[in-house]
């Protein structure tokens, strides 16, 4: 069984559009807005939830249960996104979260206004998106070569499926454990995420919440899967030239 990568990285929207109560007004309410941005994203990626808890009401065990709930996604994403199979290792899963855990931590971003447009209010943000896949693309794809190398010369021909599977993970993990520390960030993404106030309530849509996690994390997928495609097509023609010989 070769390794062939990369899959999209898979967005999902999260349950986050907590209802909060619409008092202030003016500059209050617009500095209010900017609060809860930050806080949110702060809560979500960093971990330091004190200002969402103080901002929203909601309780330390339902921040920290919303944070565990976007490591674990990312988690779930990298599996995917290298075609792993570390959902029941007890060793390497509760370690892709670790790395979650670590990639999020070097969130960057920037709340930097909040202001009322045409009776809307948004709240400026900028994102300056975590490269670390784009860094590790060419170390990771060497690594699949050269595993897959391995396989043809059989290596792992007196492996069990799981020991293979966790052999081959364990690598990619490696890969992005020794780049984290070291990584740089790409171009930053100027999003305009709306505040949503419904009678005296308000909240930002999943949708200004998926813009915002998408321009966390960097990753050129297409790029990705044109490279594999390619590669794909190359393997066939080369198989094709053989069976013709």
């Amino acid at each position: 069984m070769k390794h062939q990568r990369l899959n999209r990285i898979v967005i999902f929207a999260l349950s986050l559009m907590v209802i909060l109560s619409l008092t202030a007004c003016g500059a209050k309410r617009e500095e209010r807005y900017l609060t809860y941005v930050d806080s949110l994203i702060s809560a979500n990626y960093l971990n330091a939830s004190e200002e969402y808890t103080r901002t929203t009401g909601a309780s330390q065990d339902e921040a920290d249960a919303m944070y565990l709930q976007n490591v674990t996604r990312l988690a779930d994403n990298l599996e995917s996104f290298y075609g792993l199979n570390i959902s029941s290792d007890t060793e390497l899963a509760p370690r892709m979260v670790e790395l979650a855990k670590k990639i999020y931590s070097k969130a960057r971003f920037s709340t930097d206004r909040s202001y009322k447009d045409n009776n809307i209010y948004y709240v400026d943000v900028t994102i300056y998106p975590i490269d670390l896949l784009n860094q590790t693309h060419e170390d990771v794809l060497s690594y699949v070569n050269d595993f897959n190398s391995r396989v043809d010369a059989g290596d792992y021909n007196n492996y069990e499926k799981e020991d293979y599977e966790h052999e081959f993970a364990s690598g990619i993990i490696d890969i992005l454990e020794g780049a984290v520390d070291n990584m740089s960030y790409a171009d930053p993404v100027n999003l305009k995420i709306r505040i949503i106030q419904s009678d005296s309530n308000f909240y930002i849509s999943n949708e200004d919440f998926r813009s915002i996690d998408m321009a966390i994390l960097s990753t050129d997928a297409d790029k990705y899967e044109k490279e594999a495609a390619a590669a794909a097509s190359s393997s066939d023609a080369s198989q094709s030239d053989a069976d013709e010989e």
